[in-house]
């Protein structure tokens, strides 16, 4: 009876060890990736929580800042003379992230927070000093004569008349005050005076002057935690609380996108978008490649024609497609996740349907392939973005000034995912700030300067996943392959204990029965058999073979 009840554990033990060994087979992939979405959902309780929260607990991050050192400003005027410009630095700033107000929506599965930046000067690895001084275009004369062109003479004139001092459009300060301390100008507080619509809320002027350490100049983010849905992990669902923006013309206005730090898994080799607040537009990254990263396939994406040409075509439903018109701008029904991206076919020039997003970004004005057009993002300065040294732009920008060496390893803005958990490997972002310039007839300082695009400076930050990083992915990587193994020899396990104790119990069976008859066999032989023949034992002599009357003897066999 023992053994029976041991015999059937351990072939309930075989059954449930087969049934794990084959779900572990069969389903370990989905296994996986069950408990990998719930590792990546983005809570108060996950492990991505604190570095998401406050970025001082990752490894160093540093902006490195080159600027363009203008040396003959006083040449610009000159017919045939271009430009010449050194690059100087870096001047590299460790930055820290913190975000701030963090508040989750679990009714629509979005978290909101405002995101607050702390540069702090790293004179070790820079070359030179915030004290250093930088020639550089007068910024403030140029947005002045930009943001007052159509405007009416008298405006224009008296501008002209505040730029008599003047004998150039350069300046020279130190890179602390283009940067972060930022300088006075007389024109700031004249338009202050002129009571400008949109003009910028400074009483200074500097690159990132007011943005030190400000919880609200990024502005406040909504964004998907992936708690419904693990495909909309990190995607921007709303930015200063709307889910559209008034710089530019619907479809361009929509906010989408990731907000940069999440990426949702399962990544394709196809286009990825991110939305950033600095230009307040989507910008779309191209697939390039995949590449070996420490031991771990990576998606490689990189920033090219579609963004920098805006030459983003997608094909939107009819009934949204027909609104798209030149005068439009924001509309409620918008919704971008029903949009198609489509390449360009000689058919498509004339399908309704398809919306060349890029034609929305211009401004009014398209620029040559390399511009990034964010004027109406700077309060109507004209600012344009590239890549630094004008890499990948049209050979035009470059042609007109001196000092630009671009190539790929340096200027190169990409991004590399890892495809399955949609964790970001490495992350080059470079990008360059221009501002255009132009002649005016009415203002005497802009009257004979040729129109081009000058380089001011141009940053870089990469940031590289830390060994100890990639060795705890490469581990959860081989939870999947040890699930399959497991399961290859969990279910011939179950089956040989389901089988021999199968075997075994048969055996034991016949070997009882067996034992049984020859223990019977053996109690009965232990008895001898007697058989009792009485015999009258005569005497062979006695010849009258006449019985007498004898004692009868037993007959052993």
């Amino acid at each position: 009876m023992k053994a029976f009840i041991v015999s059937a554990i351990v072939i309930v033990t075989g059954i449930f060890v087969f049934i794990l060994g084959y779900y572990l087979a069969v389903h370990n992939v989905a296994l996986f990736t069950r408990i990998l979405h719930e590792q990546m959902v983005l809570s108060e309780n996950s492990k991505s929580y604190e570095f998401w929260k406050d970025t001082s607990n990752l490894p160093p991050m540093h902006l490195d800042l080159y600027f363009f050192n203008w040396t003959n400003p006083e040449d610009l005027t000159l017919p045939g003379v271009k430009p010449n410009f050194v690059q100087v630095g870096p001047y590299s700033f460790l930055e820290i992230k913190k975000k701030v107000n963090i508040t989750f929506h679990p009714e629509n599965n979005t978290v909101s927070y405002f995101q607050q930046r702390f540069w702090y000067f790293d004179q070790e690895r820079s070359n030179g000093t915030l004290q250093d001084y930088i020639i550089q275009l007068d910024a403030v004369a140029v947005s002045a004569t930009h943001k007052i062109r159509n405007w009416s003479y008298f405006m224009q004139n008296t501008l002209s008349y505040l730029l008599t001092s003047k004998s150039d459009l350069s300046i020279r300060k130190t890179v602390d005050e283009l940067l972060f301390t930022g300088y006075e100008d007389t024109l700031i507080n004249m338009g202050k005076i002129a009571a400008s619509q949109d003009m910028p809320p400074f009483d200074r002027f500097g690159w990132f002057y007011s943005r030190n350490g400000s919880i609200t100049f990024d502005g406040n983010f909504n964004m998907d935690t992936g708690a419904g849905d693990i495909s909309q992990l990190g995607v921007l669902k709303k930015w200063n609380y709307k889910d559209t923006t008034n710089f530019f013309k619907s479809p361009c206005n929509v906010v989408e996108g990731s907000a940069g730090e999440f990426w949702p898994p399962h990544q394709m080799e196809a286009d990825i978008i991110l939305y950033s607040s600095d230009v307040c537009r989507t910008l779309t990254y191209e697939f390039e490649k995949q590449i070996d990263y420490m031991g771990i396939k990576g998606n490689k994406y990189t920033l090219d024609k579609k963004s920098l040409a805006n030459n983003t075509k997608k094909r939107f439903p009819h009934d949204q497609a027909k609104y798209f018109e030149i005068t439009t701008t924001t509309e409620d029904f918008f919704e971008s996740d029903y949009s198609e991206e489509v390449t360009q076919t000689p058919k498509d020039n004339d399908d309704p349907d398809v919306v060349n997003l890029g034609n929305c970004y211009c401004n009014g004005e398209c620029n040559p392939s390399g511009l990034i057009n964010v004027t109406l993002c700077r309060y109507g300065a004209p600012a344009f973005l590239s890549l630094p040294h004008f890499y990948k732009a049209d050979p035009v920008f470059g042609n007109q000034v001196i000092g630009m060496n671009p190539n790929e390893e340096d200027h190169s803005f990409y991004i590399v995912l890892e495809p399955t958990t949609g964790i970001p490997l490495e992350v080059a972002a470079r990008l360059q700030v221009n501002m255009l310039i132009q002649p005016s007839h009415t203002i005497t300082l802009f009257k004979d300067i040729p129109k081009m695009y000058f380089p001011i400076f141009w940053f870089s930050m990469k940031v590289k996943a830390p060994e100890q990083f990639i060795s705890e992915l490469k581990t959860v990587f081989i939870l999947k392959d040890v699930m399959l193994w497991s399961g290859v020899f969990l279910i011939p396990t179950g089956v040989t204990m389901i089988f021999s104790t199968i075997i075994y119990l048969y055996f034991r069976r016949n070997t009882e029965v067996h034992e049984q008859l020859k223990l019977e066999n053996a109690n009965g032989s232990s008895k001898k058999n007697v058989e009792s023949v009485y015999l009258n034992k005569i005497n062979p002599d006695d010849d009258t073979h006449v019985r007498s009357n004898h004692q009868l003897y037993p007959k052993l066999y």
